[in-house]
Order: structure tokens, then sequence, then C-alpha cells
């Protein structure tokens, strides 16, 4: 009985008193803020099932350990890995690193920022369901977030942090030049490689990479003929040394979608499509989301 009655004296501390969170030290029972974080998720389901109302929300912390990952993390503690995602920032399964603290939840749910940082917490402050207010410690600062208790991410909010979302913009893929330092092919200089080339015979359907919306096409110097394309989350692709446009600014396109046909324009040494996706302007390496293609 005195450990119950610790565990509900915990159990019954306001949020405002947790700005330095409760440490869980390994997930054992033998773990008193383990136990009581499984007691209260597990409060939380009762609750749920008998349409009674849900249980304060409280938060713990836990430094993240080899061999942890997110999905064996939310496996342990029974809460989607959706929960852990949204309130941590994390943008993809291998940002998780041993040594990382990560803040966890005694409840399920989706957690929307009000000051979002990253590509994935952009796109779910996109959304326009209602939620609970509530403000959240991290590092020293206190930040906004909307709780949507019970939610889970999105299709498309699980396809960016499973790195899904954009898709190959050729039906059939062959990689001629990866993304990173190379010795320019024309004019012979080591130079930085902003994208990937794939092989294209002239006139090769080019399709949108995710849904978006046009925001530029024209002629410009070594691109030739090209076309950007903004996507949620701040990220754009690119399309160059095209032959043909089938698309104008301002017109959204579904991913998929037949935008171009590819060609030989600008700076080439021969048919192929040069692609790029970009984070705030910034390019990345699309391997990053084309996992096994290089």
């Amino acid at each position: 009985m005195k450990k119950i009655s610790f565990l509900f004296l915990i159990y019954m501390l306001p949020l405002a008193l947790f700005a330095n969170y409760p440490e869980i030290g390994r997930f054992h029972r033998s773990d008193i803020y383990y136990a009581q974080l499984q007691y209260e998720i597990g409060e939380y389901y009762k609750r749920s099932q008998a349409g009674r109302s849900s249980i304060p929300l409280n938060f713990y912390t836990y430094i993240v350990k080899e061999k942890d990952s997110v999905f064996s993390i939310s496996s342990i503690l029974n809460l989607s890995y959706d929960t852990i995602v949204s309130l941590n920032g994390l943008e993809h399964p291998d940002d998780l690193k041993a040594g990382d603290i990560l803040l966890i939840p005694n409840s399920p749910g989706v957690f929307v920022s009000g000051l979002p940082e990253t590509g994935l917490e952009e796109i779910i402050a996109l959304r326009k369901e209602t939620g609970r207010k509530i403000y959240i410690t991290k590092s020293g600062r206190k930040t906004p977030y909307l709780f949507m208790a019970g939610s889970y991410l999105s299709g498309k909010e699980r396809a960016f942090f499973l790195r899904t979302l954009f898709r190959k913009p050729l039906a059939v893929t062959v990689v001629t030049s990866a993304y990173g330092y190379r010795i320019h092919p024309v004019l012979g200089n080591r130079h930085f490689h902003t994208g990937i080339d794939y092989r294209a015979e002239e006139g090769t359907d080019v399709l949108a990479s995710e849904d978006g919306v046009i925001s530029g096409t024209g002629m410009l110097g070594n691109y030739g003929l090209y076309i950007i394309i903004d996507h949620e989350g701040g990220y754009q692709t690119v399309y160059s040394h095209l032959n043909r446009v089938n698309v104008k600014v301002h017109d959204r396109v579904l991913s998929g979608q037949v935008i171009a046909e590819s060609g030989n324009t600008g700076i080439s040494t021969g048919p192929h499509l040069h692609f790029e996706i970009r984070k705030e302007g910034i390019p990345v390496n699309p391997a990053l989301f084309f996992p096994g293609e290089f």
C-alpha cells in the first residue's frame, strides 16, 4: 500500500512543478519513475476506454542508450512513436542518438509546436484541428504546444518521418552522378554537385516528386530549362536540363504528375535530368529520402 500511495502522490503533483522533469534511469519496474510512468499510461487507457476524463498531463526525461530506437522505446512504453516524434522534434528515426535526452509524456497523442523548428514540425503545424494549449519547458525555455490527445501522425506526416515522402522523378531511374564533390564533366573543375543526375533520353516524362506548388520555371545558366516546386515543411524540388515544361508558376501539382519532358538544355554532356531536394533553399542529399538508391 505504501508504494501505491507514493505513486498517487507523484501522480497528483501539478505539471508546473516539473520544470526539471523526473528522469527515468532505465526501463525496469525497479525504477520508481518508470513504474510511475507505466502506471499513468495504463490509467490513461483505462479512463479512455471507460469514457472518463483524462489524467493530468505529466512529463519525464530519459537519456537514450545504445541500441535504443524510437520504435523500441515506444513499444516498451506502450506509446505510439507518433507521440515521441512530435514531442521531441524528430525528423527521422536516425535522429535519435545515444546520449540524447528524450522527453516522454504520460499520455499518447500528437504535440503541435507553436514554434516549429523542423520540417516535420512545420508540416504538423498546418493541422486545422484544435487541441489543448500547454507549455513545455525545453532547454530552459517554455514552448507553446497544442496537445491532441489520442491522435496520430497523418499519412503524409509519417511518410515525411520515414523519408518516404518524396518519390523519384522518373519512372525508371539510373543514377549517373551522385550528390557531393566531383570533377565537373564539362568544365573540368572540382565542384560540389548539389543534386543527382539521372539518365534520361530526351522526351522522357518528368514526374513531380511530391504534392506542391510551382514557384519557378524558365531558363537559368547551367540548369537550362528548369522547374522549382515548393512543398510543405520548407522543402523544394528542382528539375533541370528540361526539353519542355507542362506547368506554369502558381500551378498546384500532385505527386507523380507529369510536369515536363527531360532534355539537354544548359551546360550538359548529354540528355539527362538533374534533380535536387532543398530545405529552406539549401540543397540536401536526396539519398536521405531514397534509401538504397546510392
